[in-house]
């Protein structure tokens, strides 16, 4: 298992995931990613609030950055 941390940045804030994640590969940290996405923004919509322009930037455990993924991206898909 690897350790991954889902960090999420805005245009003025970003806000680390301290916690972080266990999963098998990159390729599960991206379903992860999806999942969790979609999830934020179905609460945010249900509040009435605009879907923003947040990101997910995935790290590994040393920091480094593995992929990042928009979550307007998933409007579409």
């Amino acid at each position: 298992m690897t350790h991954f941390y889902f960090n999420v940045r805005e245009a003025n804030s970003f806000e680390e995931d301290t916690d972080g994640v266990d999963l098998p590969d990159v390729v599960s940290a991206h379903r992860e990613a999806i999942r969790a996405a979609r999830e934020m923004m179905i609460e945010e919509i249900a509040l009435g609030m605009p879907v923003t322009d947040q990101v997910f930037e995935v790290c590994d455990e040393c920091g480094g950055l593995l992929f990042t993924l928009a979550f307007k991206d998933l409007l579409h898909s």
